[in-house]
């Protein structure tokens, strides 16, 4: 059948459980910027979701892929993401 839409609450999700490498593509203040662009990512398939911030001084909302058991898998996701959606990327665990 036809897959659940996704609501707002969906993708400002946490990190997904579990070890692996994350790709951050965006680190921005606003949750409205940040949930816009991880919306735009998961419409076109990627697993991104947006961490909020923590007590550190700079309140950013950082959006990210993922994750990925391996290093090189995070990587062309990065590659991908750097040429189709402009984005800078950087790999975290």
């Amino acid at each position: 059948g036809p897959l659940p839409s996704v609501s707002a609450s969906a993708v400002v999700s946490g990190e997904p459980a579990g070890r692996g490498f994350v790709v951050q593509v965006a680190a921005v203040s606003s949750l409205r910027e940040a949930d816009a662009i991880a919306r735009r990512l998961a419409g076109k398939g990627y697993p991104a979701f947006v961490t909020a911030p923590g007590a550190e001084a700079t309140r950013m909302f950082r959006v990210r892929v993922g994750k990925y058991s391996e290093r090189r898998e995070a990587l062309s996701i990065a590659r991908r993401l750097e040429k189709e959606e402009q984005l800078q990327t950087w790999i975290t665990r």
